[in-house]
């Protein structure tokens, strides 16, 4: 039976100010016994230049000041790179005997653990993102009163700017100059490549992602640069073991049809899928059956005239959870929908919505789903108490999210009430919970499926949006391009600054939602009337 049931942030050419609040710094802290100061690298401590930008950062009690770029191109040994200088400086007036900031903005020892890296340069336009390649994990400590000179590497970059993602402090435009340029920094780069221990295979970039799930369950969908793929669900789409259409299909399958317009021709593939209940052949069949019922609605809905198409069945062969819960087994049946533009995703016919933004098609309605926990405006803020048995409160705003290319930049301000965040650590407020130690797509996650801001979705067009994400080499899960490890609890009256880059929507404002888990309420929270900038 196939079928059952903030901060502001202002854009000059070449400064901003930002907020960087850091967390309690558990991984960093443990680091700072055995870590050393760090001697400059260059000949003498960098002054910012025109082309750098200078960043006031606050941390839980401090200000520190960082100046951050611009992007060095560079060449060690026949082999291109890139430098990024930065410099965190301290107040003579802090609390804190040491802090180990770089340790949250490099990773710390977890670089070299889960290959984490939450220090990244984005490409908007091109929508492709760069993990530093430094698998240092020694940065020292600061003291109050003095700085430190970091310098984190990449692999070549090909623009002229780039978006460098401050974890806790945010998204900041740095001009991409080479090392002979005159505003270029001085460097040393054999010590500098000496000292980063260079992870190769983290050089190129890789393309930025786009998933999201329709609201009705119909379907959901995933964009990268090449192709975008919709899963539609049988049990939405189709009658019970049958391959006949509902009415509900119409809803998805329109959507899929609007994307197809939105190109001028490419591949379409299309492959129906059932659970193992009924025998093999059976579900053969019917798989094929339903993929081609697809096809020819698709037909009348769209001219595929310029998409050669190939229509297959795969029965029981392909689960997409391997398990025989009634969960699983409903996930399993759906018909996969694989639109491959001849030009990629981000070349949209003149005249289409999101002609630099990957698109998901969207499902049936508009209208958003009843809030389940408490609502406020995102410049207002709202606030969240945590479960009797855990404790804590926060408030959470969001001024406002910008446009850069295809994507919505987004710096949330938390600000914890009585009880700090109570027991568990800050990402329980703000991490997706919807599967145990999985991310959204449903992959087993390591450090990013427990600590990362990931579940702070957007509500756009019937379908819930999550953050922008990618696939590292070598890593068989997608990571968030949102804060990567929010281990640390945080006590009453702390400041943070959260960071989030979602797929641009198209909205004029928007609408933040975190949903929680079905089974589980607790620190579920809406924010509405988000404004959108343009940068």
């Amino acid at each position: 039976m196939n079928n059952l049931r903030h901060p502001r942030t202002t854009r000059s050419g070449l400064s901003r100010r930002v907020v960087l609040s850091l967390p309690a710094l558990a991984v960093a802290g443990g680091l700072a016994a055995c870590n050393k100061r760090e001697s400059p690298i260059v000949p003498a401590p960098p002054t910012a230049s025109p082309a750098s930008a200078a960043a006031e950062a606050l941390t839980t009690g401090e200000t520190l000041n960082i100046s951050v770029g611009p992007l060095v191109r560079v060449t060690h040994q026949g082999s291109d790179l890139s430098v990024l200088p930065l410099t965190i400086a301290r107040p003579k007036d802090a609390v804190e005997p040491t802090l180990n900031a770089a340790a949250v903005i490099m990773g710390g020892i977890t670089s070299n653990v889960v290959l984490y890296r939450p220090l990244r340069l984005i490409d908007s336009a091109g929508l492709r993102v760069w993990s530093t390649t430094t698998g240092k994990t020694d940065f020292g400590s600061i003291a109050p009163g003095d700085d430190q000179d970091l310098y984190p590497t990449f692999g070549p970059v090909d623009v002229d700017t780039v978006t460098v993602f401050l974890s806790h402090g945010g998204f900041i435009e740095v001009p991409v100059v080479n090392a002979d340029d005159a505003q270029a920094p001085k460097l040393d780069v054999g010590s500098i490549v000496s000292n980063a221990k260079l992870q190769d295979t983290l050089r190129d970039p890789v393309s930025i992602e786009r998933y999201s799930v329709a609201l009705d369950g119909s379907s959901s969908g995933l964009t990268d640069g090449d192709e975008t793929s919709v899963d539609v669900a049988s049990d939405v789409t189709f009658a019970v073991d049958s391959a006949e259409l509902t009415a509900q299909a119409d809803d998805a399958l329109k959507g899929v049809a609007e994307t197809i317009a939105g190109y001028s021709g490419g591949e379409l593939t299309i492959t129906g899928h059932t659970d193992d209940v009924a025998d093999d052949a059976h579900n053969q069949k019917l798989s094929e059956d339903r993929a081609q019922a697809v096809r020819d609605r698709l037909a009348e809905l769209a001219d595929l005239g310029s998409w050669p198409d190939s229509v297959t069945g795969k029965g029981e062969t392909e689960p997409a959870i391997d398990d025989t819960t009634d969960e699983a087994r409903a996930a399993n049946r759906r018909v996969v929908i694989t639109i491959t533009p001849t030009s990629g995703t981000t070349a949209k016919q003149p005249g289409t919505t999101g002609t630099a933004t990957p698109s998901a098609p969207p499902a049936s309605g508009t209208g958003l789903p009843e809030a389940k926990g408490p609502v406020g405006t995102g410049p207002d803020g709202v606030t969240v108490k945590g479960p009797e048995d855990y404790g804590g409160q926060i408030t959470v705003a969001l001024d406002h999210v910008t446009r850069n290319g295809g994507l919505l930049l987004g710096q949330l301000t938390v600000t914890t009430g009585p009880g700090g965040t109570g027991n568990p650590f800050l990402s329980a407020w703000l991490t997706d919970s919807s599967v145990l130690l999985a991310n959204s797509r449903g992959e087993t996650g390591g450090i990013e499926a427990i600590g990362a801001s990931s579940g702070l979705t957007l509500l756009a067009d019937g379908q819930r949006v999550y953050p922008a994400d990618y696939l590292p080499p070598d890593i068989d899960r997608h990571r968030p391009l949102t804060e990567q490890t929010l281990t640390s609890a945080l006590k009453e009256g702390a400041t943070t600054t959260i960071c989030v880059a979602w797929p641009d929507t198209g909205q004029d404002t928007v609408t933040l939602d975190h949903p929680g888990h079905k089974n589980n309420l607790s620190y579920v929270f809406r924010l509405t009337d988000i404004p959108v900038i343009t940068a």
